[in-house]
């Protein structure tokens, strides 16, 4: 394999596929390695608190913060 690339970005989340994005439109040959193994699975049960309630859906909320 004799290909030569400007960037080679690690990891092919939403980060290293923004950045190999912008970086091709920017006209640079971009190799893009990932393991393939998503990292991101569903939960089965809402972890909750009071920092964050405002991202989550209400059916996740304390019953005290849902009136």
């Amino acid at each position: 394999m004799d290909a030569t690339y400007d960037v080679v970005v690690i990891g092919g989340g939403a980060a290293g596929l923004s950045g190999a994005l912008a970086l091709s439109r920017a006209r640079r040959k971009v190799l893009v390695i990932d393991s393939g193994q998503p990292r991101n699975a569903p939960r089965r049960a809402c972890t909750c608190s009071w920092a964050t309630r405002a991202c989550r859906p209400a059916s996740c909320w304390p019953p005290a913060a849902r009136r």
